[in-house]
């Protein structure tokens, strides 16, 4: 696909060829503080014809609530229920791993947080680090230092716990730092290289793209929405994204169709040396 093409152009084009669209947020629609060109555009073009369409973000530290607010602000058309975070894929997990007691939170997990609607009791305190059973890896502003080290020192005794990470990504494009921001999955990968290095092979359990967890989620919340659709086959859907290693490996390994945008996460060189389960059936050079 000409990389000077919109995915805006292609879709009026295509639309026929597809039942459903996911749609990144943070580098696909929106950059911290601005929208993406055409963003606005697209999703009311897709509103105005009922199109079905789906918000999906890994980003935990925002509720569907706040997240359709950031995008409202932006100028970009959104509704509560269209937002599937990664942080929903918790309540999954949970219903089918939870057994109960004390978790220790890294961060936060949005308001009204992930965690509560998971039904999972948890506290953010490194001083009751050794109550837990089990940690989850959240996102946002805080101690980093004393959090690592409590979900180390927990982990190190107890390696058969549960690390639990919504969020897989190791960086996203952040106008705060007018660069990148650090994502929490690169922090749960640090505290799991430093267990290995003392000689504890943990594990972590990742809910968002590129995980099944999250499009799971992702059926479920299509039909409800359109409940007269049939969306069983999963390559009329088409997962539009900025990263090449969460929206594009997870379009692909679930059998959707991948749509890459070049405006966040990934570089034309990245994509140039991006191994075959990482390449995308399209690149556009925005939406």
């Amino acid at each position: 696909m000409d990389k000077s093409t919109t995915f805006t152009e292609f879709f009026k084009a295509h639309r026929s060829d597809f039942d459903a669209v996911l749609f990144d947020i943070d580098g696909t629609l929106a950059l911290d503080n601005v929208s993406i060109p055409g963003a606005a555009e697209l999703i009311s073009y897709l509103d105005d014809i009922n199109f079905p369409y789906l918000y999906l973000t890994n980003d935990s530290c925002h509720s569907a609530e706040q997240k359709s607010e950031y995008l409202k602000k932006k100028g970009v058309p959104a509704h509560r229920e269209r937002v599937l975070s990664a942080g929903h894929a918790l309540k999954l997990w949970s219903a089918k791993h939870y057994h109960g007691g004390k978790y220790f939170l890294l961060g936060s997990m949005g308001n009204p947080s992930y965690v509560d609607l998971a039904g999972i009791s948890y506290t953010d305190d490194p001083e009751q680090v050794f109550e837990c059973s089990g940690v989850i890896c959240g996102e946002g502003v805080y101690n980093w230092q004393r959090s690592i080290e409590g979900a180390f020192n927990l982990l190190l005794r107890h390696p058969e716990y549960p690390i639990i990470v919504s969020n897989p990504d190791s960086y996203w494009a952040s106008m705060r730092t007018k660069g990148w921001g650090i994502g929490s999955g690169a922090i749960t990968r640090f505290i799991c290289q430093v267990l290995y290095d003392a000689g504890k092979n943990v594990t972590p359990v990742y809910l968002g793209k590129p995980s099944h967890w999250i499009y799971q989620c992702a059926f479920p919340f299509l039909k409800s929405s359109f409940p007269d659709l049939d969306f069983s086959d999963p390559k009329r859907i088409i997962m539009v994204g900025d990263c090449l290693t969460s929206d594009i490996i997870g379009a692909n390994t679930n059998g959707l169709s991948s749509a890459l945008v070049l405006t966040g996460v990934t570089s034309k060189e990245l994509l140039a040396n991006a191994p075959e389960n990482q390449r995308p059936d399209m690149v556009f050079a925005s939406v």
